[in-house]
């Protein structure tokens, strides 16, 4: 089954059919300037910043630079090899040192533009403040992080934490996505769970890349000036098939946070992605040890919530 792929779409269509409907869909003609997201480009305008390379998973591997990486990954043809590193720069997700992107997107912020149908509105993480909306431009995001990856480089099966949703908004290359229904998260589960809320799945390509083990649900590719909305709970592989770079960011709209409730009231304190989870509340003025203390402040307003699904 093939994605829906669509031109554009207001704001309340892509809520109401998508977001509230958990629906994957790629949409076109996403506003940013090309020029500005070439290698070449991208080398003069933030080459010289440290970045984060991992594995297939979310394992740091190396500390670079992104020059460094170009030069060592970038430009190579024929069959996918084994291995290749995939840098993501996120921005700041915990209150620790560390190597954050956070430079990184400052210096790119000019050079693209907040999708017109995710305007920020009616977010639970990152808080909606009165009238003043999130903006993925400038504005810290749960997992935002610029995605630089070479052919081969791949993000094995996994589902994204906490019930958040994600969206990849592509500006250069071509990477492959296959999806997979939630209704499938026990079959392609594996035994020894990884210790967070990306959940622990079969590798469904293996040592073959070029093919997939188990009949996604979605499958399709992704472009320049295309946008990818991963709904909560959907697995998700992706390959890259031409180097690639591109934006994401994660987010918990009310119209899809029936499972992030129940991912609160089932205590994720043994969930290490709950740390991130904890600096975007405090980043929102709310300072919480643990979810019970969540739910007791919005209680109220997930009670809401739920029963506009009742």
């Amino acid at each position: 089954m093939e994605i829906d792929v669509l031109d554009g779409i207001s704001e309340e269509e892509f809520v109401s059919q998508y977001i509230k409907k958990n629906r994957p869909a790629v949409i076109k003609n996403i506003d940013f300037d090309a020029s500005k997201w070439t290698p070449s480009f991208l080398r003069e305008l933030i080459g010289d910043l440290p970045t984060q390379e991992y594995d297939s998973l979310f394992d740091l591997q190396n500390l670079s630079t992104l020059n460094d990486y170009i030069d060592k990954y970038f430009g190579k043809k024929g069959h996918y090899e084994a291995d290749v590193p995939y840098v993501r720069w996120y921005n700041q997700l915990k209150d620790v040192d560390y190597a954050w992107g956070d430079e990184a997107f400052s210096r790119v912020s000019p050079f693209w533009t907040k999708p017109n149908f995710l305007s920020g509105k009616n977010l639970l993480i990152p808080a909606t403040k009165g009238d003043e909306f999130p903006d993925p431009t400038i504005d810290q995001f749960p997992y935002r992080g610029i995605l630089v990856a070479a052919r081969g480089a791949r993000t094995r099966l996994h589902t994204d934490p906490f019930c958040s949703d994600a969206v990849v908004n592509q500006f250069y290359g071509v990477k492959e996505v296959a999806m997979y229904h939630p209704s499938r998260a026990q079959e392609l589960s594996i035994v020894n769970k990884a210790d967070n809320s990306f959940g622990g799945y079969v590798d469904v390509r293996g040592d073959n890349l070029e093919e997939l083990s188990h009949e996604p649900d979605f499958h399709g590719v992704l472009g320049p000036g295309e946008l990818l909305y991963v709904p909560h709970g959907w697995l998700h592989d992706v390959i890259v098939v031409e180097d690639s770079v591109s934006i994401t960011w994660n987010f918990i709209h009310e119209k899809g946070a029936l499972e992030y409730i129940d991912y609160l009231m089932d205590d994720p304190r043994n969930d290490s992605e709950f740390q991130v989870l904890k600096y975007f509340y405090m980043k929102g003025g709310d300072v919480f040890q643990d979810a019970s203390e969540i739910i007791k402040k919005y209680n109220k307003y997930f009670s809401q919530i739920e029963l506009e699904f009742e």
